[in-house]
């Protein structure tokens, strides 16, 4: 919805509180049009570089995708995500390369955080059991754990068993020292995206070759449409859904996409009345701020 509350949109600061107090949201079309404009800019700003650890032009490509995508502009989502693409980037030759407590760089990175042993994260701190010394106060659930095929590369890498059977996250294993480089957005993304938007329009073959190079990567046989996948598009976006899930576990891209795809309240298991936590409640220190202008998301 176009019209729905965005956030507010303030591109200069403010010179006082009063001024501060009046901001208000901006709609959802024009925060997502801004977006677009500052990466159109930074196209002509970014001088060339290969540095995953710095913005680049298949970054900002990369980028736009993403936000195409969560436009439903299925034609620029696939522009986009094939101009990222022919930037040069291939899909690691496996898996757990790249997920290694160093933060090993792989063809696939587009970019990425860099963390060492002074300036560190904390997620394999808080995935690992702690049986292993780790806060282990997050976890996979055994639902994500049987939606891997057997001979899926990506589940071990992802997720491991404790000794006493119980599942913990296992794709940041720097054994909390937090040196993981984390992926910001990577080849896969752009894959599956333009396995999307050819899905979205109807170009069903062309989006299961797309999604079966990250299938194959991970080792599993390839789809071959109307014959291990239906030539029907809910069941090619499903899978897509399915390999987007699996590929990007623990890495922080799930409860956007079930809001995304609408599956919000069907994957949760959750009550019709619950719709309204699919966003999240604006702070009530910021609407004290600028009462009544920051309106508050229905349902808080």
């Amino acid at each position: 919805n176009a019209n729905a509350d965005g956030v507010p949109l303030r591109l200069e600061p403010v010179s006082d509180i009063a001024t501060a107090s009046q901001i208000q949201r901006a709609s959802r079309a024009d925060v997502y049009t801004q977006i677009l404009a500052d990466l159109q800019l930074a196209e002509t700003l970014l001088a060339g570089t290969s540095d995953t650890r710095r913005a680049s032009f298949g970054a900002v490509k990369a980028l736009q995708a993403r936000v195409h995508l969560y436009r439903e502009d299925w034609a620029n989502a696939l522009a986009t995500a094939s101009a990222a693409e022919a930037e040069g980037y291939s899909l690691a030759s496996s898996y757990g390369e790249l997920f290694t407590s160093e933060g090993t760089e792989t063809s696939e990175d587009i970019f990425r955080i860099v963390y060492t042993p002074q300036e560190f994260n904390l997620l394999s701190y808080y995935y690992l059991h702690d049986t292993f010394g780790g806060r282990y106060e997050v976890a996979p659930t055994q639902n994500l754990y049987d939606a891997y095929e057997a001979s899926d590369g990506r589940r071990d890498v992802t997720i491991q068993l404790a000794d006493d059977e119980s599942l913990f996250g296992f794709k940041y294993p720097s054994s909390g020292a937090g040196t993981e480089h984390l992926h910001v957005i990577r080849l896969a993304e752009v894959i599956l995206t333009k396995a999307e938007a050819l899905a979205r329009q109807g170009q069903l073959g062309l989006a299961v070759a797309e999604y079966n190079r990250v299938r194959q990567r991970a080792g599993l046989t390839p789809h071959v449409l109307g014959v291990t996948i239906a030539n029907d598009q809910n069941a090619v976006l499903a899978q897509i859904w399915k390999e987007r899930r699996l590929e990007f576990a623990l890495e922080g891209d799930r409860y956007a996409e079930l809001v995304r795809t609408g599956q919000f309240l069907t994957a949760l298991n959750l009550a019709p009345e619950r719709a309204y936590q699919s966003r999240y409640p604006i702070p009530q220190n910021e609407r004290d701020v600028t009462q009544p202008a920051l309106t508050q998301n229905p349902g808080y």
